[in-house]
């Protein structure tokens, strides 16, 4: 779609800069696609499909969206200094998070960059660098992104069972908050499913 396009295009501007991509204007409207194109497009990819990176933390296999917990997404690109600065503070928010939660929390980092732009080893090594420890995803096309209109980086996304988007942040944000809008979204997860002991799909973020 070439609303993927775009996005990438978008997310390059992080990388260029170092920082948050910020995006004036919006991104284009869709309407000069055929509204049946457009159905068949959302169906056929949901739920959604990312595949994942054997690195510390992270097992090579994928993790799909949404799954039966609660989902925190973090969008990252490896040349964006603001995201290596996020990566201790969403470290510290998955600790205090996981003892709770357990399966029933998944937490992931996504970055658009393919291994043509950034072999697999490269990333590793940034990847080791920068603590990370859970799972670490490539989403080529930016489908993920797309879907949830996520523009920019770092973006940090907590996303429900039923795949609604509970909570965004664009830039670095603290540990704090991120915890907070978990613990929220887990909230209205058991008032609404009874108790979060489903297994959730994919790799074992623990």
């Amino acid at each position: 779609m070439r609303r993927r396009e775009l996005l990438t295009g978008i997310g390059s501007v992080g990388v260029l800069t170092g920082g948050a991509g910020v995006v004036l204007g919006g991104v284009p409207s869709l309407e000069d696609e055929p509204a049946a194109e457009q159905a068949s497009d959302e169906e056929s990819e949901w739920p959604l499909e990312i595949a994942t990176l054997d690195a510390r933390g992270s097992e090579a296999g994928t993790i799909v969206v949404p799954n039966a917990g609660i989902t925190v997404a973090e969008f990252f690109v490896t040349g964006c200094g603001h995201c290596q600065a996020q990566m201790p503070r969403l470290a510290e928010a998955r600790s205090r998070l996981v003892d709770d939660y357990g399966e029933d929390l998944t937490v992931v980092s996504v970055t658009y960059q393919s291994s043509d732009s950034l072999p697999d080893d490269e990333l590793r090594t940034w990847w080791r660098t920068h603590d990370g420890n859970w799972a670490v995803a490539r989403d080529p096309e930016s489908s993920l992104a797309a879907h949830y209109g996520i523009i920019g980086y770092p973006v940090t996304a907590v996303i429900d069972e039923t795949g609604e988007k509970r909570w965004e942040k664009l830039g670095v944000e603290s540990s704090d908050a991120i915890v907070q809008a978990v613990e929220a979204a887990f909230e209205s997860f058991d008032e609404n499913s009874g108790t979060a002991g489903t297994e959730s799909n994919g790799p074992t973020t623990a």
